[in-house]
């Protein structure tokens, strides 16, 4: 399935204004990388509780639409594990203002963090590495949105989404990382029990 993505930053725009929710595509998008970053596995329903309970109250979209989302997801699941470096976020095109891109890519900040909690509760893992970028993650979600238009902004808002998809990307292989760690232990420990 990996290609090309299946849903642009204007039609997930446009699936969620139809149904009413307030999450926006860039969200949406860093709360389901989030998801997969913290653990999920990407077998084309895990992510419709935690998903649908804070889009839609726990209630699914109609067929058709559920379908499209499964796709676009199990697409991201796939690039996210063969080639997470590719990862494009869904943000509005570089001809929107400053202003409206830097929101989104708060957005998206803070999808991911929402979805990363969701998908690891309270489960603690020691890296440092991994504490540094949720933390840088946290402080650009919180950032002041209002900037002048002036190349300068320009080339600090190129910086601050790259700074994110990198970010996104230490802590999902971090993260990874340590559960897959962590079940080989289970793993190994069970057998040698037997």
């Amino acid at each position: 399935m990996i290609g090309e993505q299946l849903l642009t930053f204007d039609d997930l725009e446009d699936i969620l204004a139809e149904h009413e929710c307030e999450t926006q595509a860039s969200e949406f998008q860093g709360m389901i990388c989030g998801l997969f970053a913290g653990g999920l596995g990407n077998d084309g329903k895990s992510w419709k509780s935690p998903v649908m309970q804070h889009l839609n109250e726990g209630k699914l979209f109609p067929a058709p639409v559920m379908s499209q989302l499964d796709d676009y997801i199990q697409f991201l699941g796939e690039q996210l594990e063969k080639d997470i470096f590719e990862l494009d976020l869904s943000m509005p095109p570089e001809t929107a203002s400053i202003e409206e891109r830097l929101n989104s890519i708060c957005q998206w900040s803070q999808g991911f963090l929402l979805g990363y909690g969701m998908q690891l509760g309270n489960q603690k893992l020691n890296s440092e590495e991994l504490d540094e970028a949720l933390e840088d993650l946290m402080e650009i979600s919180q950032v002041d949105l209002a900037v002048e238009e002036t190349e300068e902004m320009e080339q600090a808002l190129y910086t601050v989404i790259e700074h994110v998809r990198v970010t996104s990307q230490v802590i999902y292989l971090e993260t990874r990382g340590q559960l897959q760690a962590a079940l080989q232990q289970m793993q190994s420990s069970k057998q040698s029990i037997h």
